[in-house]
């Protein structure tokens, strides 16, 4: 799942020219105990605005954690296509704020977890903390940018 969802935004990368943005940040700069650590924006262009990619970092300091978050968003990367139930030893599909998704285990990459929102697909990749924290963390980030649209 890892490599299916970073080959869909490297994929997205290569058909089109990124360039840095200077757009304002519009992911929260906390969620909980988690405090956004960094943040970049990258437009998606080839002869038009084809959408956005967000990389970001979150870290927690008690205990010590941290969760990648990767947003794409427009019609150049386009929809996440999550597949019908499945339940395996390292993959599994799930619900998470009413939207569909897909939460991949490893032991050795950790939890990477895919939620398909339309137009746009956020990821969220960590070890070391419980599949509990990261749908915790996926959900209020969900209704953060739920509310920020």
């Amino acid at each position: 799942m890892k490599y299916i969802v970073l080959f869909h935004v490297i994929a997205a990368a290569f058909v089109m020219a990124p360039t840095p943005s200077a757009c304002a940040s519009f992911l929260p700069s906390e969620l909980g105990n988690w405090r956004l650590a960094s943040e970049h924006v990258t437009e998606l262009t080839a002869s038009e605005e084809l959408g956005k990619w967000t990389s970001a970092f979150y870290a927690r300091s008690e205990p010590i954690a941290r969760i990648e978050v990767q947003l794409t968003e427009g019609a150049g990367p386009g929809e996440l296509f999550v597949p019908e139930d499945i339940v395996a030893s390292d993959y599994e599909t799930l619900n998470i704020s009413g939207r569909r998704a897909v939460l991949e285990r490893g032991d050795v990459t950790g939890q990477a977890l895919a939620v398909a929102l339309g137009t746009r697909t956020v990821t969220f990749e960590s070890r070391g903390i419980s599949r509990k924290e990261l749908l915790d963390f996926a959900e209020s980030m969900i209704e953060a940018l739920r509310d920020e649209r």
